[in-house]
């Protein structure tokens, strides 16, 4: 796991070493991986962390869904799928994501995510 922390650290030439660690049996080793990707900022990474927004771990997945709100426009339709995300806390790092993001598409999505969760509890008994 700290070996992904200082890959991080290597910048770009640590990318496919990253991109590798993403498959690591070690949730946490996945979760540095996905973090240090994000702060790289290479957009090579992208099908990797969306590949990553389904792992079995809500930490690697809401690590991924972080990274990805760097990447710009490219990851709005994965995080838009990440919203709605069994893990509460995943679907808020989505929503911070595609905030981040800002396009009109990214902004929507939030929009009518939070209408849905408004909607589904005013329904509740």
């Amino acid at each position: 796991a700290n070996v992904t922390v200082a890959l991080g650290k290597m910048g770009q030439a640590a990318v496919p070493a990253l991109i590798a660690a993403l498959k690591d049996q070690d949730a946490q080793v996945r979760r540095n991986a996905a973090r240090a990707l994000g702060d790289i900022g290479d957009p090579t990474a992208v099908p990797a962390l969306i590949g990553v927004l389904n792992d079995e771990d809500w930490e690697v997945r809401g690590s991924a869904a972080v990274a990805l709100g760097g990447m710009g426009t490219v990851a709005v339709p994965a995080l838009t799928v990440a919203l709605k995300d069994e893990d509460e806390v995943v679907g808020a790092m989505a929503t911070w994501a595609l905030k981040l993001i800002g396009t009109p598409e990214a902004l929507r999505a939030v929009k009518e995510n939070e209408a849905q969760k408004a909607e589904e509890t005013d329904e509740k008994p």
